[in-house]
């Protein structure tokens, strides 16, 4: 019988099972602290190497953001921003909108009947129910002007461009925001809307064009009437956290101008011009000049050079960002090359009651961009491996933001990427009104980190 050749002794073997036995309980410890740093990939010969640093120096100071992209590209996805408030800690806001107008169905030369004469002209704008921003809804008041020109359904509108209109308004209407009421419009209950009565002179104007040509087709009437522009800014608000920024979906039907009207036939007649897939964006202005403003935030902005600071600020509505500087993070590259394994940057939120956090709403997420020599700005190659490794998410009960800007980091070490610093802004800036305080560079209790995990190449 062929038997298996005793290759040790029984005392070495048995000596040989111990130490083999050590040697695992020494490699699952091991894997256990790798798994906990994100190091389980590396080769163990590399694991001697790992170093962890959470001492990087990092620059902060809040500057104000540019204007964003807010024409119907990015409105026909989301919601139209309409109303004015003054936060205390970041100034008096203020968002409007310019809308253009189309037919609903085509209109003949006889349309409107024999001797038509106006009863009432209204516009109405549907809210939208997922509204954001301030929760205490108080008295504004909405005015109405007709633009001087066109809105190119084929142009790029941003936060800050304004078209030109009329001196006096169409309307001027107090009311109070009601976003998750229905409303009776002649005895039917409508979905939640702002309603706006309109001079009824400008629609006698409108029935007395029927047979001019005025309003023959779409570019007829877009030539004739042009469009609106629809603000809040003149609203007398008076104690810090007076108003609101309301959300209105101005891609519903519902959303319309409705001429009623009478004829020598009939009474109780109406046409609907439509506000629905029509050019249009977002005006966003804030005032940083006046007294509602926090004094740390002012001297940021106005500050003549680059400084540190222990608090930061983002606003949304192309507000203000936060700019990052890491101007000793090639340091690590020192004593030889490096690989990051990971690199967390942690964004703590200032909980104080100065800032008002039950007030006013903290951006779900934010986003950090790369700077280019030119000033222009790039997305971090982090954040295309998706959000469970790049983070980005606000956590409510941590009262942070955390993100892995490891391939980032490494880039910068590397001089594929120049060391311009990152920004740091409230994610979908345009169509969504909030706003954070959070803590920055300089030390104390929610200074802002990156912890660093790498490993010593050779």
């Amino acid at each position: 019988m062929n038997r298996t050749p005793q290759i040790l002794s029984r005392a070495l073997g048995t000596k040989f099972f111990y130490i083999l036995l050590l040697a695992t309980s020494v490699s699952l410890n091991s894997c256990d602290e790798a798994s906990v740093v994100g190091l389980d990939v590396q080769p163990s010969t590399d694991l001697l190497n790992v170093k962890y640093i959470d001492t990087v120096s990092l620059i902060t100071q809040t500057v104000k953001e540019d204007s964003l992209k807010t024409d119907e590209s990015i409105l026909d996805r989301e919601s139209a921003l309409l109303g004015k408030y003054i936060d205390p800690i970041f100034g008096t806001t203020s968002s409007s909108i310019y809308t253009g107008i189309k037919l609903s169905t085509t209109i003949s030369t006889a349309s409107f009947g024999t001797n038509p004469i106006i009863d009432s002209v209204v516009m109405t704008l549907v809210y939208d129910t997922a509204h954001y921003g301030k929760r205490e809804r108080k008295m504004q008041t909405v005015e109405v002007y007709q633009l001087t020109e066109n809105i190119p359904i084929d142009a790029i509108y941003f936060s800050n461009n304004t078209l030109s209109k009329s001196t006096l308004p169409l309307a001027t209407q107090n009311f109070i925001p009601k976003p998750k009421d229905s409303v009776l419009v002649y005895s039917k209950k409508e979905k939640p809307q702002l309603r706006i009565r309109l001079d009824s002179n400008f629609g006698q104007t409108i029935l007395n064009n029927q047979a001019s040509g005025n309003l023959a087709n779409n570019t007829a009437v877009q030539n004739f009437i042009k469009g609106f522009y629809i603000t809040t800014e003149n609203s007398i608000l008076i104690s810090p956290e007076d108003g609101n920024i309301l959300h209105f979906n101005t891609s519903d039907a519902q959303t319309k101008v409705t001429v009623y009207y009478r004829n020598n036939a009939a009474d109780s007649l109406k046409y609907d011009f439509a506000l629905n897939g029509v050019a249009r964006f977002i005006n966003f202005k804030h005032d940083y000049a006046g007294t509602n403003m926090d004094p740390d935030l002012a001297s940021q902005l106005t500050a003549a050079t680059f400084s540190q600071n222990s608090t930061v600020f983002i606003q949304s509505l192309a507000g203000v960002k936060v700019k990052v500087k890491m101007p000793y993070i090639k340091r690590l590259n020192d004593s030889g090359a490096v690989a990051i394994n990971k690199a967390e940057l942690v964004i703590k939120v200032n909980t104080n009651s100065l800032y008002k956090l039950d007030s006013f709403a903290t951006p779900k997420k934010i986003v950090l961009f790369g700077i280019n020599d030119d000033g222009t700005t790039y997305q971090l190659p982090d954040a295309f491996e998706g959000e469970n490794y790049y983070g980005s998410t606000y956590n409510a009960t941590t009262k942070e933001y955390r993100f892995n800007i490891a391939r980032y980091i490494q880039q910068v070490l590397s001089g594929e990427k120049n060391n311009n610093g990152i920004y740091m802004l409230a994610s979908a800036g345009a169509v969504n009104a909030n706003r954070v305080v959070i803590g920055g560079g300089a030390a104390g209790a929610n200074q802002i980190k990156l912890n660093i995990t790498y490993t010593k190449l050779h």
